[in-house]
């Protein structure tokens, strides 16, 4: 009895166990699918609010923030239009602003005065119907004729379109033309892109000269017969860059492999001859002729440098912009700190890439800094650099995260000029914030910039010391800046040129001046003639001088 009483005893207690460890499997399983659904809940939270984040991202990229900025030399107007992208712009003689979007397919016309912003569709087949993932070719270029007609290039659809403004509604009226005043013209297709990419355009008397990034042809319309022309040329690199026209009818272009190799070529339309000169650059994109020096001023858009050329002595000098600032990039200027490198080495973009230009009345060169967000103008004569830094930045385009203040850039691409001789405004676009800006250079600046001479001698492993003096007009702090045309990059790095300030940053309360010393030391530099922009930039402008560095 005491036998079978004790395998009952044991048997209850097996079964205890049993229902324990069935309960603890229970448990175990309900708590580890409970917790591999949550865990997937936290996964699905977490990938849809990265997709949000990046849809945000991705417009952000595409639309700005849609906050209009201004500083005491620069005011933004907002597109009426949500992520238009503009590019061409053009303004007229009453300083009424044209330009155009691809996005929308339309054609606006600005009028300051008033702010007013009128829309006017192209018929064509453009624009994007797919959101702003997909974004169909900028429309590159505006010009106005001496008949007061509107030209667009409008690479999406290989074409230029002339629009007759004199056929416009009233203001108030019906804002949609009628067919009959656009005028299409088909351009010959370049393959495999199935468009030439018209990008740039010139008048020269009664011919519209133009020119596409993949096109074959320099090309031409008689502006009275309203007949094309495409003239082939033979061009042995991966695109054309933009082109000008000198006094003799002349056509200048450029022409580049990306980064690799850069060339300049002059056609004579009559007899269709090609002269070509070799460039020291390797994107060649902004060209304008110097008719009065006798000069082709061209812009790198891979580098921090522009060049002056002289065709008859094939003389290049090549000037630096200053180096980014550092709220373009913050991220790499901070990164290139952290490595000990200095603060002339380090910027925010590595480049500025300047683009276009255009020469105004009093024959100063005026040209957009695509990555260095700015504007700017040099003037031959004083040797003389000013950068206006534009109000606008989108982080998106910036090693901006983990930084609770402005950075990035406004990938401002075009700009037009409304020069009375007296003053100039520059009115330009801003590709990722669908705005116009409008730079009145008019205004006085807040500092200067002079330098004790305009060109230093030095041999290797010798010492230059330069004083700079900063001459402050109003309360304003600013950092000192020096760049040259040594590197393509602009950077006075150690291995080649040391330079060193004795002051980086001044604070000025009232009007008043200050001197700094610049000391310069050539390492294993290459005996030559370089070019030195030293300067100083506030949080609105920059001003630098540009001076002769002679290594013997």
């Amino acid at each position: 009895m005491p036998k079978r009483g004790s395998s009952k005893g044991i048997g209850i207690w097996k079964r205890i166990i049993i229902f324990g460890v069935i309960a603890a499997l229970v448990a175990s399983t309900f708590a580890l699918v409970y917790s591999s659904r949550l865990a997937e809940e936290h996964q699905t939270r977490q990938l849809e609010e990265a997709k949000k984040k990046q849809e945000e991202m991705l417009k952000l990229s595409r639309c700005g923030d849609g906050i209009v900025r201004s500083n005491s030399f620069i005011k933004e107007y907002m597109l009426p239009v949500e992520c238009a992208m503009p590019v061409g712009i053009t303004v007229d003689e009453t300083g009424i602003v044209w330009l155009a979007s691809s996005v929308s397919n339309s054609i606006f016309r600005f009028d300051p005065s008033n702010e007013r912003f009128d829309e006017f569709k192209i018929p064509s087949q453009g624009g994007s119907n797919e959101g702003i993932a997909s974004i169909p070719l900028p429309m590159w270029a505006l010009l106005l004729d001496m008949y007061g007609r509107l030209w667009i290039t409008d690479a999406e659809n290989n074409s230029l379109w002339m629009f007759n403004t004199s056929m416009i509604p009233e203001i108030g009226a019906d804002q949609t033309p009628s067919k009959e005043i656009f005028k299409e013209f088909k351009l010959q297709r370049a393959e495999p892109f199935g468009t030439s990419m018209p990008i740039d355009m010139r008048i020269s008397g009664d011919r519209l000269w133009f020119v596409g990034v993949y096109s074959k042809h320099i090309g031409m319309v008689d502006l009275n017969k309203l007949e094309l022309v495409e003239i082939p040329i033979d061009v042995d690199l991966n695109a054309l860059g933009t082109l000008d026209v000198d006094r003799e009818g002349n056509v200048w272009f450029t022409a580049l492999t990306l980064g690799t190799k850069g060339m300049l070529y002059r056609l004579d339309p009559e007899s269709k001859e090609i002269k070509s000169y070799d460039l020291p650059i390797g994107s060649p994109v902004g060209i304008s002729i110097d008719e009065a020096r006798g000069l082709v001023w061209i812009n790198d858009h891979g580098s921090n440098l522009f060049i002056s050329f002289n065709p008859s002595t094939n003389e290049v000098v090549r000037y630096s912009t200053s180096l980014p600032a550092r709220y373009t990039n913050i991220g790499l200027y901070e990164d290139c700190i952290k490595k000990g490198s200095s603060r002339l080495e380090c910027s925010g973009y590595p480049v500025s890439l300047p683009y276009w230009n255009a020469i105004d009345r009093e024959g100063r060169l005026w040209f957009n800094e695509h990555q260095g967000n700015a504007i700017a103008v040099f003037d031959p004569d004083t040797a003389t650099l000013i950068e206006y830094n534009i109000p606008s930045y989108n982080e998106a385009w910036g090693n901006c995260e983990g930084y609770n203040e402005p950075c990035g850039i406004a990938n401002a691409l075009r700009f037009t000029l409304q020069d009375d001789g007296s003053k100039v405004k520059v009115w330009f676009t801003e590709f990722t914030e669908n705005k116009v800006g409008m730079l009145d250079s008019s205004k006085g600046l807040p500092f200067t910039v002079s330098v004790d001479r305009d060109t230093v001698k030095v041999s290797n492993g010798e010492t230059a010391r330069i004083e700079v003096s900063v001459e402050a007009r109003e309360p304003v702090v600013v950092d000192m800046l020096a760049s040259g045309s040594i590197e393509a990059s602009g950077r006075l790095s150690k291995s080649k040129l040391s330079a060193e300030y004795d002051e980086y940053t001044m604070r000025f309360d009232t009007q008043s001046s200050k001197t700094v010393t610049l000391t310069l030391i050539p390492n294993g530099l290459e005996s030559g003639e370089y070019t030195l922009t030293i300067g100083a930039r506030s949080d609105e402008v920059a001003y630098s001088k540009i001076i002769r560095l002679i290594v013997e």
